[in-house]
């Protein structure tokens, strides 16, 4: 995976590929296959989380069964035992692979919380080419399954998740920040460009402060227009009275840089506050996640009140 969300076209071509691995599997055998994990996130068009533990399965295609005792030995399957309800979805009319959120569900008992969130929120882009889901999806899906490994992480993730995101990396800025105990920012804000009919989208941003934080993705430093186009939109954001903070892949490369990127967002609050505002030593995502801290009110409202 490269540091920056995978493209629409390259997901359109990584589903191509996996259908036709899964209708070549289907013509040397007769058993019915529903796809889980990787294999129907292929299928469906969906970002994969980053790389978690498959040993010698790495690179099977995935199947779900109720329980193990009803696999077969078939070449370059792997058989996924799931006790939690199954819902599935018919893709290019004849595979069968589980729905957005059930894949998402069933990731739980392998990926850590802040990859669930993260993959909730692929499902979920503001793109709708890319939007699989919505968070209502999530809820249902949750609220009437009765028990399954991984189901208490995904109602933590359900605390986090936003709608509307753009890309991985942004969900991973914004985490990044919520680590080092800055309030969320919001997902996809419209700010209407004064004295025209234009409307930005930002990335993330803290409008009661007028704050921008804008992810740079690497497809951004490889094109002159692209690069112009960023600079055009910088000037109209900060000519309407915002800050802007820009940040990289650069920014989220370890805890360091993560902590650098907080203390920068932190100042920029502070500029407009004119009070401290201190980071807190780095929080792990369940503490990041936990339902008091996100109930307390930010500084600011407050502050400007």
């Amino acid at each position: 995976m490269t540091n920056d969300a995978i493209s629409l076209t390259a997901l359109t071509e990584l589903k191509a590929m996996r259908m036709n691995a899964c209708d070549e599997l289907q013509r040397r055998s007769r058993q019915p296959f529903v796809y889980a994990r990787d294999t129907a996130l292929e299928l469906l068009g969906i970002e994969k989380p980053r790389s978690y533990a498959r040993s010698k399965h790495r690179g099977c295609i995935q199947v779900v069964v109720p329980s193990l005792a009803k696999r077969s030995h078939v070449s370059n399957v792997q058989y996924l035992a799931w006790t939690g309800p199954i819902e599935t979805i018919i893709v290019g009319r004849k595979f069968e692979c589980l729905t957005p959120v059930c894949a998402w569900a069933h990731y739980a008992s392998v990926l850590t919380l802040d990859e669930l969130i993260i993959l909730a929120e692929s499902m979920m882009r503001r793109d709708r080419r890319l939007k699989k889901a919505e968070i209502s999806d999530f809820t249902r899906f949750i609220n009437q399954a009765k028990r399954f490994e991984g189901i208490r992480k995904c109602r933590r993730a359900l605390r986090v998740i936003r709608e509307h995101t753009d890309s991985s990396m942004e969900t991973r800025t914004r985490l990044a920040l919520m680590r080092y105990g800055l309030p969320s920012p919001v997902v996809n804000y419209e700010l209407q460009v004064p004295n025209t009919s234009r409307t930005l989208f930002l990335d993330m941003a803290y409008p009661a402060l007028h704050i921008a934080v804008e992810y740079d993705g690497n497809h951004h430093r490889f094109s002159s227009a692209q690069v112009l186009a960023d600079d055009k939109r910088r000037e109209m954001i900060e000519a309407a009275g915002w800050a802007y903070i820009k940040v990289t892949f650069v920014d989220l490369r370890n805890e360091l840089a993560e902590e650098e990127l907080a203390q920068r967002v932190a100042t920029s609050i502070e500029r407009v506050l004119h009070v401290p505002i201190p980071l807190e030593p780095r929080l792990s995502i369940e503490q990041v996640s936990d339902g008091h801290r996100l109930q307390r009110k930010p500084l600011w409202d407050l502050s400007l009140n």
